[in-house]
């Protein structure tokens, strides 16, 4: 987790009272009130990404909003996205007439709980990152700091039911602090497809993990990395295959990004490197980048493929909450 920006975040929502866990799903989340402003990206298209949208989120200064991580947008638009300080954030999309993403409607906030249904005992248990949902329909994340994944049923059990332990990876004591499981995504075949963030690295570890092993899953290959970029996000492409966000800041050149995607079967390629890695898109100033932390792959209203970035403000005055839109153009 990049922190070249940012500030300590104190866990700022007190938990709830026991018989709170018995309330109807829709008393389990607490309204968000946003000001969300349309922004200018500063080009039509950049790479293979045409832009469609962007916008900037904020609340009042003395409401709890910031540090989204990872995100998902479902069929019917409805955006499902976790905080680095154990969170569930929910928004509506709105899309005017031609697709393009034009606001967020329906805003609502929650804690994430732990495996006793408690809410996170401090910010290093609660540094959620990655998101994917599974066939299934429920949830899985990924930790940064402790290093783990949870599974949560959030369309049954709301935001108070109790995590699952997901499955075991092997090797991640070897992971630096605050560079841990930062990217998620799920396979065809219904696998976990985990990332590290790699930050200052050639290359990070990819893990591919089926829910129901029984062993911890060994290390499948290495995504390279270059440039001073770490790996951020993952998710999986409507038509096959894996967009991937990468991040890049430094205090004088400032925050950069890259989308880039490859084919699911250079997972099973021999050797260590991630083979078949297609750049997509380089975003850099003076185009609208922030620190990106989150992408989400869906099918776009005109039957393409639509990307929607976020970015982490890390609670910092100094950054921005960006959520961007863009069409993949082959």
């Amino acid at each position: 987790m990049w922190r070249a920006w940012a500030c300590a975040a104190a866990f700022a929502l007190a938990a709830c009272s026991p018989s709170a866990a018995d309330a109807p799903i829709a008393e389990q989340w607490r309204r968000l009130d946003l000001n969300v402003t349309q922004i200018e990206f500063g080009a039509e298209s950049v790479g293979q990404l045409r832009f469609r949208g962007g916008l900037h989120l904020q609340v009042s200064p003395d409401d709890v909003f910031g540090g989204l991580s990872g995100l998902e947008v479902l069929e019917d638009g409805r955006l499902v996205a976790i905080t680095d300080d154990g969170r569930w954030f929910e928004a509506q999309l709105n899309l005017d007439e031609a697709g393009a993403l034009v606001g967020l409607s329906d805003a609502r906030i929650a804690l994430m709980r732990d495996e006793d249904g408690l809410p996170f005992e401090n910010k290093a248990a609660g540094d959620s990152e990655g998101l994917a949902q599974l066939p299934d329909g429920r949830f899985a994340v990924s930790f940064e700091q402790r290093p783990r994944m949870l599974i949560y049923d959030l369309n049954r059990d709301g935001p108070f039911g109790a995590a699952q332990r997901g499955p075991r990876l092997a090797e991640t004591s070897r992971l630096r602090r605050n560079v841990g499981l930062e990217a998620l995504a799920v396979t065809s075949e219904g696998a976990l497809l985990v990332g590290a963030e790699g930050l200052n690295r050639r290359s990070t570890p990819l893990w591919v993990a089926p829910l129901d092993a029984s062993s911890p899953a060994p290390q499948r290959v290495n995504y390279p990395l270059s440039d001073g970029f770490a790996l951020t996000s993952l998710d999986h492409l409507p038509d096959g295959g894996f967009v991937v966000l990468e991040r890049f800041y430094a205090p004088i050149i400032g925050a950069r990004a890259r989308v880039t995607r490859f084919a699911e079967a250079s997972l099973d390629a021999s050797g260590e490197a991630l083979p078949g890695v297609e750049l997509l898109a380089e975003i850099t100033p003076p185009l609208a980048v922030d620190n990106f932390e989150g992408v989400a792959a869906v099918r776009a209203p005109d039957g393409g493929v639509r990307l929607y970035v976020v970015s982490d403000d890390n609670f910092s005055a100094r950054q921005r909450t960006l959520l961007l839109a863009f069409d993949l153009v082959e």
